[in-house]
Order: structure tokens, then sequence, then C-alpha cells
């Protein structure tokens, strides 16, 4: 579009006048005034030449002469476009309401940096930073998208930081613990699938939703295996059934009531809040602490590193991404390493110790040059004064011994006495 002067005639006769012009390769057209207020063409022209001025100086700023639009037009498409494009909007929905309330129709070109960073500060103080982070990456996404949609020209949020996180749990049941826990769960009479679902998540590493959502159609009960797309990275994660996880699943499958493997006999799955509230009655009842569904996962990863399981297997089996989010799991138990250090030290002990005849078998086993055997053969009845006087010396790829004995230097093979080596005291 080419920089100029527009005008418009309105029904009741008023004439409008625009100004147009180019900016960061996108063109823009401004309404500088009305002719029923006084404004004239020779205003324009003075409006869209200040206009390229300020242009030139990168001093313009297109926020404020474009209509603001406030945040509620922003909240109401982002909702059409969370519903058909966000796989977790079923969670997102009650955050994006959340920030519809807080600015309600405040500008966009409003909200600053600072007012996210306030949000922020406030919002700690009432909830853990992990809720935190995830609700700033919804207003994030909802202002980027803000950027794409031409509702403003630049994402207010993308310098805020997230809230740093040193809480990552690794709490995990003891073998008695475990048992305590199912027994307390088993009687839980209301929920006969809760000791059963217990039993699926100690011995998979699966979390609660991805057993939530378990379809039958997932399981090979034939090759033992389970394929589930993870939710957070939508890959492909295959899980090994052992003996109690087939129990379970066996369990589950003389009372299948659907498509799903966890549903009541009516027909209807079972929620996340009724696991939530039967698994809590059931550590409660076992006088376990700390403890949430989800632990389970920690728990079949830590007993499987202290079973000496390596981290590149706990990896795939947990389905995480990359190593660095298994090594939480690599120093869990002192006890465990104390002992890997000890059989450590078992193997590299000296045979000589417990083998009678070890000198003669290490002998066996090493070469050693027949020149060297000699001459250290001749030195081993000399005293330490004398032994002292020993050196090594380089010679191609190998060693030569010299001997120095009463200050007179002798050297075998003619090599002369070395002026620099490293001596064997």
């Amino acid at each position: 579009m080419a920089r100029g002067i527009m005008q418009r005639k309105g029904k009741d006769g008023d004439i409008t006048y625009y100004i147009r012009y180019q900016f960061s390769g996108k063109d823009v057209r401004e309404r500088v005034g009305r002719k029923s207020r006084g404004f004239t063409r020779e205003m324009a022209k003075e409006a869209l030449k200040s206009r390229l001025g300020e242009i030139a100086q990168g001093r313009f700023n297109l926020g404020k002469t474009r209509k603001p639009v406030p945040f509620s037009a922003l909240a109401e498409q982002y909702r059409e476009f969370g519903a058909t494009t966000k796989r977790a909007w079923e969670d997102e929905k009650y955050v994006t309401e959340m920030f519809a309330q807080r600015f309600g129709d405040t500008p966009l070109s409003q909200i600053t940096q600072w007012e996210i960073e306030k949000w922020k500060a406030e919002r700690s103080k009432t909830v853990k930073g992990n809720t935190v982070n995830r609700q700033l990456t919804v207003i994030k996404h909802m202002l980027h998208k803000a950027v794409e949609w031409g509702m403003i020209a630049i994402n207010p949020a993308s310098a805020v930081k997230r809230v740093t996180i040193n809480d990552q749990r690794t709490r995990f049941l003891t073998v008695d613990e475990f048992h305590l826990l199912l027994a307390e769960c088993r009687k839980q009479e209301g929920q006969p699938w809760l000791a059963p679902l217990v039993l699926l998540a100690a011995h998979t590493g699966m979390r609660k939703g991805e057993l939530l959502r378990l379809r039958w159609e997932n399981i090979d009960l034939g090759t033992r295996t389970i394929t589930v797309k993870q939710g957070k990275t939508q890959r492909i994660k295959t899980i090994v059934i052992n003996e109690p996880a087939h129990d379970a699943l066996i369990w589950f499958l003389g009372r299948r009531y659907g498509d799903y493997v966890i549903m009541w006999p009516w027909g209807k799955r079972v929620g996340s809040v009724t696991v939530y509230d039967a698994f809590n009655r059931a550590c409660e009842a076992a006088k376990i602490s700390d403890f949430r569904f989800n632990d389970l996962r920690h728990t079949f990863a830590s007993h499987l590193a202290m079973t000496g399981a390596d981290l590149l297997t706990l990896k795939d089996l947990l389905g995480h991404t990359n190593i660095q989010m298994t090594t939480r799991y690599a120093h869990l138990f002192q006890e465990h390493k104390t002992q890997a250090v000890t059989r450590l030290a078992e193997r590299l002990k000296n045979p000589s110790a417990n083998a009678p005849d070890a000198k003669a078998g290490v002998a066996d086993q090493v070469t050693v040059s027949a020149e060297i055997k000699k001459a250290t053969d001749e030195l081993q009845p000399m005293d330490l004064a004398q032994s002292r006087h020993i050196s090594y010396v380089r010679k191609g790829r190998g060693l030569k011994i010299v001997k120095e004995i009463e200050g007179e230097g002798v050297a075998r093979d003619r090599i002369e006495l070395p002026t620099r080596g490293f001596s064997v005291l």
C-alpha cells in the first residue's frame, strides 16, 4: 500500500481523514481526524509527515495508534482456539477464566511485563511453584497468540521467568510400607478396583492419568506389553508387564465393563478425584504420610535402581525424554551405594591375601623381558641403601635398569648413566 492521505465520507456527510504508511513491512492505516471537528487535508499531510519522521528515528509505537483491544476479546478468541486445538484444554480453560477475570476489559496495550510479574508474585504466595509455572505458560501463550492475531505488537510476558523449583520428590515406599498399603486398599469395599490399581501403578511406573485412560486395545497379554501415548510428549511408550501387573490386569479383565480398563460396573469411567479420595483414605489407615498416588511411580523407579537397573533402562521404562530427568534416582539409597563400593573392594582385593600360591600364579600371567628380570634378580639381595640407587631409563618403547654402587655408574649394554628419569625407592 502506498503512502498517502485517504478520506472517507460517512452517512451523515462528515469526512474522516486517514493516513497510510508502512511499518516493519506491514501496511498501516491510521485515522487522524474528522472535518466536522476542524480537521483538514493539510493537517492530515502534516500528521503523515510527522509519523514518517517517528518511524525514521525509531520512536514509533504502533500499539498506541491502534484501537485498544480489551483482554476479554483475546480471552474469547483464545477459548475458541483452545477448545479445538489444545489437548490439555480441559485443564487450561480454568486458567484462562482466571486471567479473564483478573484483566477483564483492560486494553492489551496496557498489560506490561510488570503486570505479569506482579501477578506471579501474588500467585506464588497462595499456590506452589509448579502451579504458578503452569499458569504462567498459559498467559504467555495467550499473549503470544495475541501477537500472531495482530492484537498487539509484542508479547509483554515473553521475558517473565519461571519460578525456580527445588522440590523434586523422590518419596517412595519401603517393601513393608507397600504391603501395608496394599492391605488397606483391599479393605476399601466401595472401591474394589483400588488394590489392583495400586499394584498396577507400582509395577509399571505409569502415571495416574495414563492408567485411568488405559484402554484394552493398548494391552497385549500375549506379549505382556502395554503401549501408551504419553500425554506430555505424545511419544509412544512400551511398558513390560511383569507377573504382579499381569495378575492385576487379569482381575480387571474378569470385571470388564467397557473399552477402558478401570471402570464402574455401570459402564462409567472411574474419575481422578475418586481415586484421590480412596487412595488418601488407604494411606491414612496405613499411617503412611506425605505420599501421593503418583509417588508409586517413584516407588517403581527407586526399587528398580536399587536392584541394579542402569539409568538408561530406567529412562526407557519411565518414558523420560532425557537422562537428566532420570538421574534423580541415581543417589537415592546410601546403603545401596555402600554395598556397591564394598563389592568393588572385594573385586579388586589383593589375591595374595587368600591365595597361598598367588605369587607363582601372577608370575605366570605377567610377561617380563629376560634382561629386566635378570637385572632385578641380581639386585634383590641388595639392602635398602643400595636399592635406592636403582634408576629406570627409557630405551625405545621400553625401560632399562641402571644401578649406581659406591658412586660408580654402571650401565647394562653400554648405556650411559642417565641425567634424567624417575627413581624407584
